[in-house]
């Protein structure tokens, strides 16, 4: 069964402050907003398999991060009743399986708000991201380069450039 999920868009893409590409993606990740995608949708699916692929490293490299980098940040899945729903955490802490942080997105969820302090179990994250400033590159951030799937190619090709993300189109 194929079912529409809400994905919060962009704690790297909004906090950079993007200009104006498009009606779409770009202007919800400006206004802390969500897109709504099939949980079956390919791009996603092999999106969240990057981030599964490279995510023990990735939490190496959170506990203890380079000088050079920064905005460290992982998307995990939250439920209540039959809302489905991505949203960003920052600020993390893990003890082996089991991690924390505050809710970076608005969230549709009623039951939680942004700047949340939020648990979660590893198995949970779906993404993962952070800001690699000697490069200039946004790192990983999977899922944003899935939803630019959606935008036109030249659309998506700025957003790309402007913030270093490496997407495979």
């Amino acid at each position: 069964m194929q079912r529409l999920v809400a994905l919060a868009v962009g704690l790297i893409v909004a906090t950079i402050s993007p200009p104006a590409f498009s009606e779409s993606f770009t202007d919800k990740a400006k206004n802390d907003g969500t897109v709504e995608v099939s949980d079956e949708d390919p791009a996603m699916q092999k999106a969240m398999a990057r981030a599964r692929a490279g995510l023990e490293g990735f939490l190496k490299k959170a506990g203890s991060p380079p000088s050079d980098t920064s905005q460290y940040s992982v998307k995990v899945r939250v439920s209540e009743g039959e809302s489905l729903e991505y949203l960003w955490i920052s600020d993390l802490k893990g003890q082996g399986d089991l991690w924390s942080g505050r809710i970076e997105n608005v969230p549709v969820v009623r039951s939680l708000k942004k700047g949340q302090a939020y648990s979660f179990a590893k198995t949970e994250i779906v993404d993962w991201t952070y800001v690699d400033k000697g490069r200039k590159k946004v790192i990983g951030n999977f899922t944003t380069c899935a939803l630019l799937t959606k935008e036109a190619p030249e659309v998506a090709q700025k957003i790309q450039k402007q913030y270093g993300l490496e997407c495979d189109r």
